[in-house]
C-alpha cells in the first residue's frame, strides 16, 4: 500500500513537472526553438543566422552587419565594407572599379559618382559638359578646331596616340593605288608598325582612329624612288596633334615598281595620285566605317613634299609646267634631266599644249622637304600662291642648293620661311633613304627629324590659326640657318 502511494506520487510530479516544462518553454514563432533561446522569438528563423553576432538575429537586427547603415539602406547588409553601390551592378562602391558605370575606371573618372559626366580636361573643376572652353586654352569649345587638345605641346608630341593603316582603292585611272594613313586614337594597346615588313614605326598598326571630332588632312608625297611612308616619323608626329595624314604609293616611282623609261608619264600623274586620294578620304568620311566623320572636306588639306614630292606639292599648289623652261633644259645636254625634260617636251608637241598644270583649289598650304625641280619647273613656280615653307640640308648633292635657292626665288610672297639644315644631305627628311644609300658622317638623322617635326607642327598650327599657336616661333637651333627670319 505504502509502496503503490509512494508510486503515484512519484507519477503526479513528474506529469506536473511535464506540465511546468511545457508551458516555460514556450516557441511563439513555431521554428522549434524555444523562445528564450530564439534570437528573433517573434520570426520564424529557424536557422537562427546572426552575421554580426549581437544575439539579435538577421531578420529581425535593422543593422544585420553593424556597420551604422539601416538594412534598409545598405546595398550589402551583410557586408561591413559595403553600404552603396551607386550604379547598381551589385559591386559595393568600395570594391566597384567604375563606381557611377559610365564606362570610365575611378583612377581615369574626374567625376566618379556622376554617370553624366566623365572628364575635366584642364582640371578646372568644371566639367566638360557644362565647360565653355574644355581645354582651358582660351578658345570657346564652339570655334575651337580641337576641344578637347590645347595647344600647349607643339614642341613635343601631341596628346594623342598614333595609329596607322594601309588601304589599297582603285583609281579612276584602272590602277590600284597603295595608301597609307595615321590617325589619332584612343587605344594605346597594338603592335608597333613595321612599314612593308622594312622599316620599323612608332605608330600602333590597325587600331581605330579617333573620329570624336573633325581631323585637319595633311597628304604627303614621297620621292622618286621612295616610298609613302618614306617620312613616317613626321606623319606619325602630327597624327600625336590630331592630324590625319595619308600618302599614297606613287605608280613607277617606288622602290618596288621603279622604271625610269615611264618617268615623264610618273611626273604628270602624280597631282592625280594626290587628288584622288583625298577624294577617295572624302568618300570615306561620307560612309559608317572607321572615318566616318572625321574630316570636314571643305577645309581641304595641306601638302607636305619630299624630293620629287615637293615638286607634286608645287604642281598641286599651282606651278606650271613651261615649254620655255623645257627647251632651255633640254638644250643644256649637260643637264642631269636634259633627256627627261627633252621626253617631256616632246609629249607637249604630240598634245599641242605650250605649259601643263594640275592643280587642286583643294590644297591650302605646302611644307616641301628637300624640293626638287629638275628644271622641269622653274619659272613656272611662281603660280605657286599658298603659303610654303622649304627645309633642305647644306650637303643634299641631289637637290642642290642652287636649285633650292632657285626655288625660292621663283615661290616669291608665297614664301613663308627657308630653312637650311647644316651638313644634312637629301635624305635627312626621308629615313628611308639612309637605309639605301647611307648618311654617315651627316647630321645624326634624330636630331634632323625631331627638329623638322617640331618645325612642321608650328607651321601647320599657324596657317590652321591654333589657339596660341602665334606664341610658337619656329626652332633655333646649332644645326638650322633660318634665312627669313
Amino acid at each position: 500500500m505504502f509502496r503503490t502511494g509512494f508510486n503515484l506520487l512519484i507519477s503526479i510530479l513528474l506529469f506536473s513537472s511535464s506540465l511546468t516544462g511545457c508551458i516555460s518553454e514556450s516557441d511563439v514563432d513555431s521554428d522549434d526553438v524555444a523562445d528564450k533561446k530564439d534570437n528573433c522569438p517573434d520570426i520564424f528563423n529557424p536557422e537562427q543566422l546572426d552575421y554580426d553576432e549581437d544575439e539579435v538575429g538577421d531578420l529581425c537586427d535593422l543593422d544585420d552587419d553593424n556597420d551604422g547603415f539601416l538594412d534598409a539602406n545598405d546595398s550589402h547588409p551583410l557586408d561591413f565594407d559595403e553600404n552603396r553601390d551607386l550604379d547598381g551592378d551589385g559591386i559595393g562602391d568600395n570594391s566597384d572599379e567604375d563606381i557611377d558605370g559610365d564606362g570610365v575606371e575611378n583612377s581615369e573618372d574626374y567625376y566618379p559618382y556622376d554617370s553624366n559626366e566623365k572628364w575635366d580636361t584642364d582640371l578646372d573643376g568644371i566639367p566638360n559638359g557644362v565647360d565653355n572652353d574644355d581645354d582651358g586654352d582660351g578658345w570657346n569649345d564652339s570655334v575651337d578646331p580641337f576641344d578637347l587638345s590645347p595647344v600647349t605641346s607643339l614642341l613635343e608630341n601631341g596628346p594623342f596616340t598614333s595609329g596607322t593603316m594601309d588601304v589599297v582603292f582603285m583609281s579612276p585611272r584602272g590602277h590600284e593605288v597603295t595608301l597609307q594613313i595615321w590617325y589619332p586614337t584612343k587605344e594605346n594597346d597594338g603592335d608597333e608598325v613595321i612599314y612593308d615588313n622594312v622599316l620599323p614605326g612608332l605608330a600602333l598598326d590597325d587600331t581605330k582612329p579617333d573620329c570624336s571630332e573633325p581631323r585637319p588632312v595633311t597628304i604627303y608625297s614621297h620621292g622618286f624612288p621612295s616610298i609613302r611612308w618614306g617620312s613616317a616619323y613626321m606623319m606619325e608626329s602630327l597624327a600625336t596633334h590630331g592630324f590625319i595624314s595619308i600618302a599614297p604609293n606613287h605608280i613607277y616611282g617606288t622602290v618596288f615598281d621603279v622604271d625610269i623609261d615611264k618617268f615623264p608619264d610618273h611626273i604628270l600623274s602624280r597631282p592625280d595620285d594626290i587628288m584622288e586620294s583625298f577624294d577617295w578620304l572624302v568618300s570615306q568620311n561620307n560612309i559608317a566605317g572607321d572615318l566616318f566623320n572625321c574630316i570636314t572636306p571643305e577645309e581641304g588639306y595641306s601638302m607636305i613634299g619630299q624630293s620629287t614630292g615637293g615638286y607634286t606639292s608645287m604642281m598641286i599648289s599651282g606651278a606650271k609646267i613651261l615649254s620655255s623652261d623645257l627647251e632651255s633644259s633640254c638644250n643644256e645636254r649637260d643637264s642631269d634631266f636634259s633627256d627627261v625634260n627633252c621626253e617631256i617636251l616632246n609629249r607637249f608637241s604630240d598634245l599641242q599644249i605650250s605649259e601643263f598644270s594640275n592643280p587642286d583649289s583643294r590644297v591650302k598650304y605646302a611644307l616641301l622637304l628637300s624640293p626638287w625641280n629638275g628644271s622641269v619647273l622653274d619659272t613656272g613656280i611662281s603660280s605657286v600662291s599658298i603659303p610654303t615653307l622649304i627645309l633642305t640640308g647644306t650637303a643634299d648633292e641631289t637637290v642642290t642648293i642652287s636649285e633650292v635657292n632657285n626655288t625660292v626665288l621663283q615661290l616669291g610672297d608665297s614664301l613663308v620661311n627657308y630653312a637650311l639644315f647644316n651638313n644634312s644631305g637629301h635624305y635627312a627628311f626621308a629615313p628611308i633613304g639612309c637605309l639605301a644609300y647611307g648618311c654617315d658622317g651627316l647630321l645624326d638623322i634624330n636630331i634632323s627629324e625631331n627638329l623638322s617635326s617640331t618645325i612642321a607642327i608650328i607651321f601647320l598650327a599657324k596657317q590652321l590659326n591654333w589657339p596660341e599657336s602665334h606664341n610658337y616661333d619656329f626652332p633655333t637651333s646649332e644645326h638650322i640657318a633660318w634665312k627669313y627670319d
